[in-house]
């Protein structure tokens, strides 16, 4: 998941239900297997004390191309289809160069 991503920046507070899938992606990019990917991805995150504040997903990919996304109101297979689109568009380029 991390192969196309240079950093990840995740702002949420643990306990808000609007956090739930920001806490779910960052259970997922944490992975072995994620983290194996791409070794020198840098993931940030902090914790909100104001559960009224927004959850957060800010994504620089490896081209650049940054993504904003607020996930208070998504859940987890909706932010992963945001993260996804520009991923599948570099790996299609990679694919098309070789």
């Amino acid at each position: 998941m991390l192969k196309y991503i240079n950093q990840v920046d995740i702002k949420f507070a643990p306990f808000s239900k609007a956090s739930k899938s920001s806490r779910l992606f960052l259970n997922r990019i944490m992975t072995d297997k994620a983290r194996l990917a791409n070794p020198n991805a840098i993931i940030n995150t902090v914790i909100l004390s104001d559960v009224k504040k927004e959850p957060r997903i800010n994504i620089t990919y490896s081209d650049g191309k940054k993504v904003h996304i607020r996930t208070g109101d998504k859940t987890i297979e909706h932010v992963l289809t945001i993260v996804n689109k520009h991923m599948r568009k570099l790996q299609d380029n990679e694919d098309f160069a070789t």
